[in-house]
């Protein structure tokens, strides 16, 4: 199989990390993980922007169907193509896990496996025609200022973008493999009090162009699945939101990025619940995920999370709370001990917590103790936190998970 003179349009660049860069951290947000509710799950293998990416989608097609490769598929709109294997109900489905074993082995003419990062997601959207592609603006930046994950994620954006247009303002639309963004504004480097530094190492310019100023100012939250970023206070008591909007690089320009412009190597996906050992579930707000930007950002994250978990808690009773542990999901997760940053996270947040909220809490050793009465051993119960139902020593047992995605 030959991928060396395969055409990627901007939509590849993105999938590289230029389109996660302002991500954020999506606290309190209900999270971002597909599940079989919201839509058919799917091998997402190649996305295409451009004239020619619905012809370059079904080239890669009929090549992979001749490799004897079952169940590929399309998904086209306009100027946008899609190649695509299997379709799921569920993300834990052997038959999934089979294939994505088998998609990640394929080698191209190279000897190199470009499918070896793909996952399994939502089956991808068509994107709505638009007069605002971000990737046909002028300029280098643009500031990030909203994000969508969930089903129906393009045409939300698209409609954003076009009630900004209303407005007056200079929005534009980007759709990436697993978020679309709306921004504002196409700057050069004219916007840094000194354009020499940008791209340099350890050299920051100051972003002090007016218009790009303003519209920080006007528009300081991000926006994420429609709902602005919640506020937090900072240790001097200053208000600030948890997750701000940013000025970003335009995919696929080719001009160095600034150094003020920061690109994750990696971004964090944590996932926490708070289940009822009455019932066995994590109920309303007991459940909660987002995603940092860096590993020094998961203190912050994981206080957020923390807050809300607590929040589902009712009325003034107080509350005994077993930490159970979290899993690390993924090779990354687990080389770099990333479960071990939220684990620590988590147990400071809720000890920080605990005489506000009238809260007993039994650290990961303890519930381990408790556990191991019961029969049952941590990695049962992060893997079916059900099991906790019945167990009287706790009124609540939290769980949760990290998974480290590379940009």
């Amino acid at each position: 199989m030959n991928f060396r003179n395969r055409k990627r349009g901007p939509g590849f660049v993105a999938a590289m990390g230029v389109g996660l860069v302002a991500v954020g951290l999506l606290a309190a947000m209900g999270g971002c993980e597909p599940t079989a509710q919201q839509r058919e799950l799917t091998i997402l293998l190649l996305e295409y922007k451009g004239p020619e990416a619905v012809d370059s989608a079904y080239h890669l097609a009929r090549e992979l169907t001749e490799q004897n490769l079952p169940d590929v598929f399309v998904v086209e709109g306009p100027q946008y193509g899609a190649v695509c294997v299997g379709r799921y109900e569920r993300l834990k489905d052997p038959a999934a896990r089979k294939m994505l074993a088998r998609v990640r082995g394929i080698r191209d003419a190279r000897g190199q496996y470009p499918f070896v990062g793909v996952m399994l997601m939502p089956v991808p959207e068509p994107a709505p025609s638009s007069k605002w592609l971000l990737e046909e603006a002028p300029g280098v930046f643009t500031l990030h200022i909203a994000s969508w994950e969930a089903p129906g994620r393009k045409d939300a954006a698209q409609e954003y973008a076009r009630t900004l247009r209303e407005k007056g303002y200079e929005a534009y639309v980007y759709h990436g493999p697993r978020l679309s963004m709306v921004t504002l504004g196409a700057f050069g480097l004219e916007i840094f009090d000194d354009p020499s530094k940008v791209g340099r190492p350890g050299r920051k310019p100051r972003i002090v162009g007016p218009t790009v100023l303003g519209l920080r100012k006007e528009f300081p939250r991000m926006r994420l699945e429609g709902q602005l970023a919640p506020m937090v206070k900072r240790k001097d008591g200053k208000e600030v939101p948890l997750v701000p909007t940013g000025l970003v690089r335009i995919p696929g320009r080719e001009t160095p990025p600034t150094g003020g412009v920061v690109v994750p190597s990696a971004l964090y996906r944590v996932s926490l619940q708070l289940v009822s050992t009455e019932t066995g579930l994590a109920e309303g707000l007991g459940r909660a995920a987002g995603v940092a930007q860096a590993r020094r950002e998961l203190p912050v994250l994981v206080e957020a999370l923390t807050k809300q978990l607590l929040g589902s808690i009712e009325g003034d009773k107080a509350a005994r709370i077993g930490i159970a542990g979290i899993q690390a999901t993924g090779r990354k997760a687990v080389e770099t001990r990333a479960d071990e940053s939220v684990l620590q996270a988590v147990t400071a947040a809720l000890s920080r917590a605990a005489p506000a909220a009238r809260l007993t809490v039994l650290g990961p050793e303890t519930t381990r103790q408790i556990l191991d009465a019961a029969g049952l051993s941590v990695r049962r119960v992060l893997r079916d936190p059900r099991l906790v139902k019945g167990l009287r020593e706790m009124d609540f047992v939290l769980v949760g998970s990290v998974t480290v995605v590379p940009t």
